[in-house]
């Protein structure tokens, strides 16, 4: 009989300790979910332009600027409306003139449509204080927290001529302006990184 109470009293015992070892899990696993749940809350979804911010970090993904290419897509468009109708008109009446017309709208089109295929949105982003450029000339990456990146500001957000200039050792500046983002927006995350330059 006392063998089988000390038995049962080790079987509770043991039940007592998986339970206690049960509750610690899920305790992490709520604290867990907490710091996810703070971290999503963190995310800025504002729309527009406004940069993402990706949790407690200062990594940051500006919105592409697409007006540019929107605007050679129309003009695209309209080219080749213009191109059909000319071929429409040169077809029934196959004058010197209309021919011309409808070649010059072709050779347009096609010069437009060249254009569009080559320029692609610039897309912008921080990463620890990593500033990544994804462009049509490549892969572009300048650390904005280090002082051995020298960097010039030129001009003002909202006025003309603004631009930001990353000097390089033995090759040209590369330039971020108005045409690859929101001027405002660049300076405000810049300066968290350098708040001294000017």
């Amino acid at each position: 009989a006392a063998d089988a109470e000390a038995a049962a009293a080790a079987q509770r015992a043991a039940a007592a300790q998986r339970a206690a070892d049960a509750e610690r899990a899920a305790e992490a696993q709520r604290a867990d979910v907490a710091r996810a749940t703070a971290t999503a809350g963190d995310v800025d979804t504002a729309g527009g332009s406004n940069p993402t911010a990706v949790g407690r970090s200062t990594n940051v993904d500006f919105a592409p600027l697409t007006g540019t290419r929107r605007l050679v897509g129309v003009l695209l468009l309209l080219a080749v409306a213009g191109t059909a109708v000319a071929a429409y008109v040169a077809h029934d009446d196959p004058s010197t003139f209309n021919v011309g017309a409808a070649a010059t709208l072709g050779f347009l089109t096609l010069v437009i449509w060249a254009v569009r295929a080559g320029s692609t949105t610039a897309r912008l982003s921080v990463r620890s204080g990593q500033l990544e450029i994804l462009g049509s000339e490549g892969r572009f990456v300048f650390d904005l927290s280090s002082r051995y990146t020298p960097i010039e500001v030129v001009g003002t957000p909202g006025q003309r001529g603004w631009k930001v200039r990353f000097l390089r050792r033995g090759m040209a500046p590369f330039v971020v302006d108005a045409s690859m983002v929101d001027p405002g927006e660049f300076m405000r995350v810049l300066r968290l990184h350098r708040p001294a330059d000017d």
